[in-house]
């Protein structure tokens, strides 16, 4: 009995942790519902979508540059992160790089502190072209709204080998790891929030809060 009590609260534990994660990519996929061009091409019957495949490109095209002006117009974090979450709003499309860029906004708006954007490679140095959030908890786990799931580090790598391989160019023997990416926008919202900031982002967007009632 003393064995299964501690199993089962170890558990719970876990779930608590991954439970949340999911909320938070659950919350990006309702707060801003999009489409994504590369999860299209994806599909088996992509092949005769041509001409719809090259209209959503020239969506996210658009989509990057409208971004890229507001950021730039943007003096402040918070005038960053609306150029981001307005644009993705306004244009109702986005690949893995806006879903990581809201998913790490919506977690720390909730509390998740130490966590960055990072891109998936292999241990040679190939990049597989997708980014996801990575918490660096004492358990790290990755947050990837654009495939709608959260779970510790290497259950998304067997995961990703696996049931969502079809979505990568993964070769059998590939190691799988994550690279913290570098660019102007991952480079913004890796930085600490400041209360005084969260604070102003849950004014804005009441509806990215979410409740912890279970923790």
């Amino acid at each position: 009995m003393q064995i299964q009590n501690i199993n089962h609260t170890n558990f719970t534990s876990r779930n608590k942790t991954i439970r949340f994660a999911d909320d938070v990519s659950r919350r990006v996929n309702k707060c801003y519902p999009r489409i994504s061009s590369t999860l299209v091409d994806d599909f088996n019957t992509a092949k005769h979508f041509k001409d719809y495949r090259i209209k959503l490109y020239k969506r996210i095209d658009t989509l990057r540059n409208d971004m890229d002006d507001c950021y730039d117009d943007a003096d402040s974090l918070i005038g960053r992160i609306l150029a981001i979450t307005k644009t993705v709003k306004e244009h109702r499309i986005g690949n893995c790089g806006e879903s990581a860029l809201l998913a790490e906004i919506i977690a720390k708006i909730n509390g998740i502190k130490d966590c960055y954007i990072a891109s998936l490679k292999t241990s040679k140095g190939k990049n597989l072209d997708h980014s996801v959030l990575l918490v660096n908890d004492k358990k790290p786990y990755i947050i990837d709204a654009w495939l709608g799931f959260a779970d510790f580090v290497p259950n998304t790598i067997k995961r990703f080998q696996s049931e969502f391989r079809n979505h990568f160019n993964i070769k059998d023997g590939d190691k799988l790891v994550f690279k913290k990416l570098e660019d102007e926008y991952a480079d913004c919202l890796n930085q600490d929030f400041s209360r005084r900031q969260i604070n102003k982002l849950k004014r804005i967007y009441p509806n990215h809060v979410i409740k912890r009632g279970y923790l």
